[in-house]
């Protein structure tokens, strides 16, 4: 299926049907001449495909992280298949009514193609409801900006299409009752035809109910024909309101039903009560543009972009037409992009209980049809939304969070009340030699776990970052973490600055503080007490040289070890012996993680492992793991775990949780 196939490098990956299951699939491709055929190819495929391994899909394994495997489930997507060899590739030909309307969707998408680039992204997206593997900039501006249901197919698009459809019957003096027959022939095939997308489903079944009623001339009200659409559309598909998606599309057609305002401005504001709580909920901010955005773009959508869509999708050739108004949507996005990166205007506010949201949406409902907006309702609403924001962004509790990032290192620290964020390295990935077609362009794992984390946690800002070492699985994201998050200060040992990768980030980012520490260096931060053990002298930040921390958080101890050798970690405790709670084993549970001379004189009760899964090292090691069992200590890994989170509270009370096991 072309819509669904995506050529990254040289990783082809998409979904399979055999009729009776679908698959994601990854293909590795060969050469540079079957990746340009697969990229050109847009049509419907049928192959014989040679299978590697079968296996269920992967979850998210830090909170805040997008949840690829329950996003495949609902879309009926249990398994991911890796293809050894395709052969025997052919055009597939349509055996269904189904298979038809699909076929004449790609050959429509290909035909708008020769669009250019913005005319093209609004014909395919509001015309088929498809997006290309290029578009997602454009869409995560229009999602931040809180229009991207402008541009996502729904009842205003159906409700668009019915319209035209009567004004040209109408013109040639067609009955309605003749209308109606044809609307309901048409609308299942329009549905099929943009891919069956829950808004348009909604909107579709709807028409079609309320067609049905007046033929058969049953009186019911509007609650009831919507009540009786939610339910074949929960019929067609259980899980239309599992995602955000469905839950808007639902939520803000049932709004419309009781919706009473005297103004765009009050209506538009009632629309946007409603939705703020769930799409808060889903995404952990919103952007104070919001509402303007919303006045002011609707009569640009409706009369600019709109029917410049429909007659460049009808007149595609007038291309000199068509280029200047590429060139003016491009100068309008460019101006809507700048305005998304505003971080004064995006509000990170951490995600809401599902209590709280609940009753943040029962509030807004219920002022959507108060004559005057500042009535009780959402007086209670502002100041429940407002009192949520303060719990989560002042808490009265501290934590210590192991991020799973795989083979690496990435630890977030924040402390109680008006909460200092301190990260303990970013981890990274060991990039391997390659050609220039094959290779991929890959979110890391700053982009995919680190920052939705903070952003769940309500975050908006880091106050300290330490890097321990040199090793990229410690530091290999720090660029994309100061390129895409704000940062106030990076804390290093005393000689790692001549790295050439610290280097090149000191001089990019002249408005950040990058501060060497060395052993004896005592500080606070907000209410945690922080002690440098190691370095003792200028190094150039081998595992030997890894910064080593001591730090008291609430009442109990922690330490810190990067990938500290064991021979360092014994000099440490010449220099003092010293207690501690919690400790971070060093180097993903390495045989030489940490030693019996460390276990004997710290004696911590639990040890943290951040390592893997099916790593190709072997780590945790066996050996350490039964050093630790023999020393009494109890260790978690994060590769069975997912993300390990120690929270503190006041008067001494502590809470341990894993993502995974939900302990």
């Amino acid at each position: 299926m072309p819509d669904k196939l995506k050529v990254n490098g040289d990783l082809l990956s998409g979904q399979i049907d055999n009729g009776r299951n679908k698959a994601q699939f990854f293909y590795w491709l060969k050469t540079p001449f079957e990746k340009s055929r697969w990229q050109s190819d847009k049509t419907v495929q049928s192959a014989v495909i040679k299978i590697k391994t079968i296996k269920e899909i992967d979850g998210a394994r830090n909170p805040g992280e997008f949840d690829f495997k329950r996003y495949s489930n609902h879309h009926h997507v249990f398994q991911t298949v890796e293809i050894d060899k395709i052969t025997n590739l052919r055009i597939a030909e349509p055996h269904d009514l189904t298979g038809w309307i699909y076929q004449v969707r790609i050959s429509f998408i290909n035909y708008l193609q020769q669009l250019p680039k913005w005319l093209r992204i609004h014909t395919q997206s509001l015309l088929v409801g498809y997006s290309g593997p290029n578009d997602n900039g454009v869409l995560q501006t229009l999602s931040v900006l809180g229009i991207i249901h402008l541009f996502s197919l729904s009842g205003l698009h159906v409700l668009l299409l019915i319209t035209i459809l009567k004004k040209i019957t109408s013109a040639l003096h067609i009955t309605i009752e003749f209308i109606d027959w044809i609307l309901l022939l048409i609308l299942p095939i329009f549905a099929i035809f943009v891919g069956l997308k829950t808004g348009i489903c909604r909107a579709v079944v709807l028409s079609i109910v309320t067609i049905i009623l007046k033929k058969f001339s049953l009186k019911s009200s509007k609650l009831d024909i919507f009540a009786l659409t939610v339910l074949i559309c929960l019929w067609i598909d259980p899980f239309a309101l599992i995602e955000m998606g469905g839950q808007l599309s639902f939520v803000l057609a049932g709004s419309l039903l009781y919706l009473t305002a005297k103004s765009i401005f009050e209506s538009t504001l009632k629309m946007n009560l409603v939705s703020l709580p769930i799409i808060c909920f889903y995404t952990y901010q919103f952007n104070l543009l919001i509402l303007l955005m919303n006045i002011v773009f609707v009569p640009i959508f409706m009369y600019l972009i709109l029917p410049t869509t429909i007659l460049a999708a009808i007149f595609p050739s007038f291309l000199s037409i068509w280029n200047v108004f590429n060139d003016i949507f491009s100068y309008m996005y460019s101006l809507m992009d700048r305005l998304s990166q505003l971080s004064e205007l995006n509000l990170v506010i951490g995600q809401f209980p599902i209590v709280i949201v609940l009753v943040l949406l029962i509030l807004a409902l219920l002022q959507l049809n108060q004559e005057r907006i500042w009535r009780r309702p959402l007086k209670y609403f502002c100041l429940l939304f407002i009192s949520t924001v303060i719990y989560i962004k002042i808490p009265i509790f501290g934590s210590v969070s192991i991020i799973d990032v795989g083979q690496g290192d990435s630890i977030l620290v924040t402390t109680p009340g008006f909460r200092k964020i301190i990260l303990i390295d970013t981890a990274g990935k060991l990039g391997f030699p390659q050609k220039p077609w094959q290779k991929r362009i890959t979110n890391d794992q700053v982009k995919q776990s680190t920052i939705p984390y903070l952003h769940y946690r309500g975050i908006k800002k880091i106050d300290e970052v330490f890097l321990s070492h040199k090793d990229v699985d410690h530091i290999g994201n720090l660029t994309t973490l100061l390129d895409s998050f704000p940062v106030q200060r990076v804390n290093f040992g005393i000689g790692l600055e001549q790295n050439k990768r610290i280097k090149d980030t000191i001089d990019k980012h002249p408005q950040i503080i990058f501060q060497k520490r060395k052993r004896g260096d005592d500080f606070q931060i907000g209410r945690s007490n922080w002690q440098v053990l190691w370095p003792n002298k200028k190094s150039i930040g081998e595992n030997g040289d890894s910064l080593t921390l001591l730090s008291e958080q609430g009442t109990k101890k922690w330490l810190f070890t990067g990938d500290l050798d064991i021979e360092n970690k014994n000099k440490i405790l010449e220099l003092g012996a010293f207690k501690i709670d919690y400790l971070k084993a060093g180097h993903h549970g390495s045989k030489t993680a940490s030693g019996d001379k460390l276990l004997d004189q710290t004696r911590p009760q639990i040890a943290f492992i951040s390592a893997g899964r099916h790593n190709r090292y072997g780590h945790p090691n066996k050996e350490t793991l039964s050093r630790l069992k023999e020393h009494q200590i109890k260790s978690l890994n994060t590769a069975d775990c997912g993300m390990i989170t120690w929270y503190y509270y006041p008067f001494g009370h502590e809470r341990l949780t894993t993502f995974l096991r939900k302990n």
